[in-house]
């Protein structure tokens, strides 16, 4: 698939995995705050979970959410995943 005008999603998981491969050798004790768009946070998740790339439209991932990931010898727990939580009261 190609998004229009931009890139086939192969290139963009491609792409998204490379930086999570670098920020993590990087910043491999660290807590790290990664800010994206939701097609390269749905690439990126789904790198974490280890799901295919068919997988991608069953990742919601809204406007300004949140998704808490620790990776922790090697192992990958999710915490939140499209949480906007903070939206509601932000609005308030």
């Amino acid at each position: 698939m190609r998004f229009p005008n931009g890139e086939a999603l192969q290139d963009l998981a491609a792409r998204a995995a490379d930086a999570l491969r670098y920020v993590l050798a990087q910043h491999a004790d660290d807590t790290v705050v990664l800010v994206g768009h939701d097609s390269v946070n749905r690439a990126l998740l789904l790198q974490l979970l280890d799901l295919p790339l068919s997988s991608y439209w069953r990742i919601a991932q809204s406007p300004c959410c949140l998704n808490e990931i620790d990776l922790e010898d090697g192992k990958v727990c999710i915490r939140r995943i499209n949480e906007t939580r903070h939206l509601e009261e932000a609005s308030m």
